[in-house]
């Protein structure tokens, strides 16, 4: 591994103090995990609008840390983490009201990602979410797409370290999304480094860059976009090196990019170039990210490529002022996975779990993102049934937990598949520990409070369900009727027993109050 270099658009800690100080703006931070460089942006949000105040970057090249067996390397690791608590010491000077963290391709390869993700969390101070492929690349048109027109279907390509990505989209709506596992540093570990840049050597980085994009080259291809714009840090290279060059003053072509490839094979070696506007520490990563963009150019049959000025980071602060604003994607991906899968009990029992969350919020000390993923658990909770009402509980988390949720972080859609998967059966400390283990004792009282919103739900099968209301004091749940019946009282209480008593390993004690 190379030696990490520090970038800032840099605020001396006294001067962030100073400024936080008499910031009144909501401040909220993107972190991005990328297998070629990791990224810090903190912003202010000004009129619905993220304003950068503070910046860093560190080039670690973390796609080239996994070994053969898709380990991270200790050297890998040990550089990151001690990036990652940079990272964490400027943010806890800006003290965010949100921050989003995020990994890419390589902590999706690599097999001890969890190990890591648990040492990073601790040094960056903020969970770190692995996300899919395509939720990369719906991030990436969030960061994109304020530049680009509703009129005008656009085709974005962003080459990172691990992974590209290509959207298809008009205005602020993206309408297909790929991910391919290939990028700058992945093409130059595999084909480039430690050999001499020759005509052939360079046209297997291609080959092996048009391999990936075949499946998706009918695709992209039919699709009638009228602009191609290119983001992130790759494809800035490359225009800064032609317009350096004198080649191209505006945009990219594939003429262009054909007359660079000469100029670097004139060099033989890929990882010590030396071109105008081309910066040291991407050098090294240079030659396999043109290759993909010969490809890519090649392959789709792009005539000229602009480049953009957002990325996936600007994406993340986007989605994050969302959330602030109570506009959630992620509410938006549930609605329409319950459009594909209904669910027959959807509504009533979200509607529920809300009720039942907003009576125990406070003394269980749960979060309004511990009552979102609630409702969202209620409102799929029987989806599965779409499938087979035998055992519809574990068809409903499968579907959960592998459907393409946009928003969604890998270990989110685990946790609510795992949530939706303990609405029924015997509760073991075997089945609970993992759950605890991954999610935290919030956890926990999540799947109590699903189970009994979802048991209620169903008894109105069976006749009107009098109103209930929780009080929770440290472990103990006391569940109150509301009715004068005491007859009712004690059918509803004589009903939810099976279920109480199966949930007795949750560690919460439930009383009938009186």
């Amino acid at each position: 591994m190379p030696k990490a270099r520090t970038k800032t658009v840099t605020l001396a800690p006294k001067k962030i103090v100073k400024r936080v100080a008499r910031n009144s703006a909501p401040v909220i931070a993107a972190v991005d995990l990328g297998s070629n460089s990791f990224h810090l942006v903190i912003a202010k949000v000004e009129d619905g609008k993220p304003v950068v105040v503070d910046r860093l970057r560190e080039m670690l090249r973390f796609g080239s840390g996994l070994d053969h067996q898709r380990h991270i390397k200790p050297a890998a690791a040990k550089a990151a983490l001690a990036c990652l608590r940079r990272f964490g010491q400027r943010l806890a000077l800006w003290h965010p009201e949100l921050v989003r963290a995020v990994g890419t391709n390589t902590l999706r390869q690599a097999e001890d990602a969890e190990s890591f993700l648990h040492k990073a969390h601790l040094e960056l101070g903020v969970a770190i979410e692995v996300i899919s492929g395509i939720e990369e690349a719906r991030l990436i048109y969030c960061g994109v797409s304020p530049g680009i027109e509703a009129e005008c279907h656009t085709l974005v390509v962003d080459i990172g370290g691990g992974s590209t990505e290509l959207i298809v989209g008009a205005g602020g709506h993206p309408e297909i999304l790929e991910s391919v596992a290939i990028g700058c540093v992945t093409v130059t570990d595999q084909v480039l480094r430690g050999h001499f840049l020759t005509e052939a050597r360079f046209a297997q980085a291609i080959a092996v860059a048009h391999q990936q994009l075949w499946p998706l080259r009918a695709r992209f291809r039919g699709v009638h976009w009228q602009r191609a714009l290119g983001s992130s840090g790759t494809i800035r290279a490359v225009e800064s090196v032609v317009r350096e060059l004198g080649l191209a003053p505006h945009g990219l072509t594939l003429n262009i990019l054909y007359e660079l490839k000469e100029r670097v094979l004139r060099q033989r070696h890929a990882d010590r170039l030396v071109l105008p506007g081309l910066a040291t520490e991407r050098a090294p990563v240079f030659s396999g990210g043109l290759a993909i963009l010969i490809a890519l150019f090649e392959a789709l049959n792009i005539s000229e490529m602009e480049v953009a000025r957002g990325a996936l980071r600007e994406g993340i602060l986007q989605d994050l002022i969302g959330r602030l604003e109570g506009a959630d994607v992620r509410s938006d991906a549930i609605a329409r996975l319950a459009t594909r899968w209904p669910d027959p009990y959807g509504t009533r029992a979200s509607l529920r779990a809300l009720s039942l969350f907003e009576s125990v919020a406070e003394p269980w000390r749960l979060s309004v993102d511990d009552g979102r993923f609630l409702e969202w658990a209620a409102r799929l909770h029987a989806c599965g049934t779409a499938v087979n009402r035998l055992h519809y509980e574990q068809h409903s988390a499968y579907i959960i937990s592998n459907a393409e949720l946009a928003g969604f972080a890998r270990q989110e859609q685990q946790f609510l598949g795992a949530l939706v998967a303990l609405q029924c059966g015997k509760w073991t400390g075997t089945v609970l520990a993992p759950l605890k283990h991954a999610f935290g004792s919030s956890a926990i009282r999540l799947a109590v409070l699903l189970r009994l919103t979802v048991a209620l739900t169903h008894l109105e099968d069976h006749g009107p369900v009098p109103p209930i209301r929780l009080a929770a004091r440290g472990a103990i749940l006391e569940i109150r009727v509301i009715t004068r019946s005491l007859m009712v009282r004690n059918a509803l209480w004589r009903d939810l027993t099976p279920e109480l008593s199966d949930m007795q390993k949750s560690g919460v004690r439930f009383l009938l109050a009186k």
